[in-house]
């Protein structure tokens, strides 16, 4: 169920940064730039980063047993 809030939420992310990217884009250059699958990309990559993320947090810390 996070994992798809988190891909959710980086889709949205991913809009909104699209949307101003293109915006930026129309002011400086006078033509859209096209990031077609941007959003999509967004939330996997976010999804992804947070299995990441969670998978390293349940890994046992070596370096303190070194002590």
């Amino acid at each position: 169920m996070r994992t798809l809030q988190i891909f959710i939420t980086g889709f949205i992310l991913g809009l909104i940064l699209a949307e101003l990217i293109n915006i930026f884009g129309f002011l400086l250059y006078d033509q859209t730039i096209g990031l077609t699958f941007f959003p999509i990309l967004m939330g996997v990559g976010l999804a992804c980063l947070d299995l990441l993320v969670r998978r390293k947090s349940k890994l046992p810390n070596f370096k303190s047993s070194l002590r």
